[in-house]
């Protein structure tokens, strides 16, 4: 007899707009139909996610509801702990970047979204590793980004969506100033002095531009005269004059130096 499927949902009851639907009843709904059993965790209002009480369980798959910066949090989880089981994401935040990049559409109907994760070809995805010590899928940047993070608050997410960042950029754009960097792209080095410094895996654009799974980051360096310059490379260090604020996959961290090094075929993610 087959055994029943185990699924870890990781649910951000804050994430994105404000809910006008029951999403929880809806994905216990569609595990029942599927005859799954489940683990639920729902995260808290916290700078970080304690995923203790999910240390040494088993899950043949794990759904995340949230945004960008939620799956960040998961994926950290996964890859820290070995957890081998492929990722399903259902888009349910502002941005929504890693959706957008990997054709994953917007939460409408909970239950064949659900369903679909079940049952789908997962897709083979770098990650990069930033500092030994944080995972990433999407992007690490230092430089106005990290500003625009930092300037655009939660209230103002949660109202407007994207067009926070949108109306953010518009007010503060041109009066960021550039800030002097030292950036090493595998042996290749750089000494710029740069309005933005991003270092991606996943980005919407097309597939000549970025891939997901090539074994490579691309670096794209704003300079002060607006011009941009582009790189890829396997080991990236980014180097500051001083202690500074820095962007990963949507959440703000801070440090000196950066260093990034791309993980290939890290996470499997179903699309």
């Amino acid at each position: 007899m087959k055994s029943k499927l185990h699924v870890l949902v990781i649910y951000n009851p804050v994430s994105g707009s404000r809910k006008w639907r029951d999403i929880p009843g809806e994905i216990r709904a569609a595990l029942s139909e599927k005859k799954c059993t489940w683990t639920w965790f729902e995260t808290q209002p916290r700078p970080r996610q304690d995923f203790s009480p999910l240390h040494g369980l088993h899950f043949d798959h794990v759904i995340v509801v949230g945004g960008d910066g939620t799956t960040s949090e998961v994926v950290n989880f996964l890859l820290h702990e070995k957890v081998t089981a492929p990722l399903h994401v259902l888009p349910q935040g502002s941005a929504n970047v890693l959706g957008w990049s990997l054709g994953i559409p917007l939460l409408l109907d909970v239950k064949r979204a659900v369903k679909k994760a079940l049952t789908a070809k997962p897709k083979t995805v770098d990650a990069f590793l930033v500092n030994r010590k944080h995972y990433g899928l999407i992007a690490v940047g230092r430089g106005y980004d990290a500003f625009l993070m930092q300037e655009t608050d939660r209230p103002m997410k949660r109202r407007w969506g994207f067009l926070a960042y949108v109306w953010m950029a518009l007010k503060t754009v041109l009066f960021y100033r550039s800030q002097p960097y030292k950036i090493t792209v595998d042996r290749k080095r750089l000494f710029v002095s740069a309005k933005l410094v991003m270092i991606v895996n996943l980005l919407p654009v097309p597939r000549f531009l970025v891939k997901e799974n090539d074994g490579l980051l691309n670096v794209f360096i704003v300079t002060s005269r607006h011009g941009i310059q582009m790189w890829t490379g396997k080991n990236i260090v980014v180097k500051a004059h001083n202690e500074m604020s820095y962007q990963l996959d949507g959440e703000l961290h801070h440090a000196k130096t950066l260093q990034v090094e791309v993980v290939p075929g890290a996470v499997q993610i179903l699309t």
